[in-house]
């Protein structure tokens, strides 16, 4: 049997308690209602500048991506004068940014070249300091190629042995190789004779047991 519905009465209507919450939060709304549109509307600025800085960063990144790509293709063909016009303004526009480390170490390549030292000193030193191991590789052979060139063989060395510790297999072996040479232009024929010993202690194989073969022989002759 259905029983009848209690009716509410204006008193207990009055004091209801969701009535009333609603009530309150009208009255705090309507009291500070100039703060909390201020409040929203900076966060809204926020999401919207973020969002715009995201999209922004995605879009310099492929743009610099494609241009680096453009023009690492047209130096294959040849350094002249256009392509590294094109070099020096695509590392003038994207900096230090990782997607550009190409065109970076052609234009170092091509200042050094020129006899621009101080030049390409600058533009190695940019990849030799990235995290990334293999472009901090890259950028420290040319550094110590740079070295070697300016007759600094202690130096050249140095920074090849920092590039052997990368432990980037066949470029580290390589870069142990150098080292000893440096080492042996340097006149330091001991420190030349410990890396002769320490890559045959490794038993390489091929090509580059007879490279380390070879410079063993030459570091007898001294």
């Amino acid at each position: 049997m259905l029983r009848p519905k209690k009716k509410i009465t204006k008193k207990e209507l009055k004091h209801d308690p969701l009535l009333d919450t609603l009530e309150k939060g009208k009255e705090y709304f309507e009291e500070n209602s100039k703060q909390i549109v201020t409040v929203l509307s900076v966060v809204v600025i926020i999401f919207l500048l973020s969002w715009g800085w995201m999209n922004n960063r995605a879009s310099t990144k492929n743009e610099a991506m494609l241009a680096n790509t453009k023009i690492t293709i047209a130096a294959m063909q040849g350094l002249d004068a256009n392509v590294l016009s094109e070099l020096e303004m695509i590392v003038e526009e994207y900096g230090n940014r990782e997607e550009i480390a190409q065109s970076t170490l052609q234009l170092g390549i091509a200042r050094m070249d020129s006899g621009d030292y101080s030049g390409a000193r600058k533009l190695f030193t940019r990849l030799a300091r990235r995290s990334d191991k293999h472009l901090k590789a890259a950028g420290k052979l040319k550094l110590a190629n740079l070295s070697e060139k300016e007759a600094d063989y202690a130096t050249a060395a140095s920074i090849y042995q920092e590039v052997a510790k990368l432990d980037l297999g066949a470029a580290s072996d390589y870069a142990s190789l150098q080292a000893g040479y440096a080492f042996l232009m340097a006149g330091n024929v001991e420190k030349a004779r410990n890396i002769a010993t320490e890559l045959l202690n490794d038993d390489p194989t091929g090509n580059f047991r007879a490279q380390v073969k070879y410079f063993e022989g030459k570091v007898l002759e001294k």
